[in-house]
């Protein structure tokens, strides 16, 4: 997992709120899927409002494991997204798997 990363859950008027904090990379983009599911959730928000940066590999591995969650009927919702790491996201996948 990237060294500065971490996961901080809050819940925002009744609803579960995973912000990202730090560096995505692959392991840290499967540990923001891995919280979603052991926590059962079944709706929630992804804040990237403090994601500082993302490589491709996280962002393949963020949307392939966001698509599995969907495909399973939990559903996401995207805020604070910083242009810096945006375009990543749209490389690896991760925009389309929330549509």
């Amino acid at each position: 997992m990237a060294r500065n990363f971490r996961i901080v859950i809050r819940d925002r008027d009744g609803r579960p709120t995973l912000e990202a904090v730090g560096d995505i990379d692959g392991s840290s983009a499967a540990e923001v899927c891995y919280q979603i599911e052991a926590l059962a959730l079944r709706e929630c928000t992804l804040d990237f409002s403090r994601v500082e940066a993302i490589d491709v590999f996280g962002a393949c591995v963020l949307a392939r494991g966001l698509k599995s969650l969907r495909s399973r009927g939990v559903r996401f919702e995207v805020e604070g997204l910083p242009e810096r790491v945006a375009g990543t996201l749209c490389l690896g996948g991760v925009l389309e798997a929330l549509v």
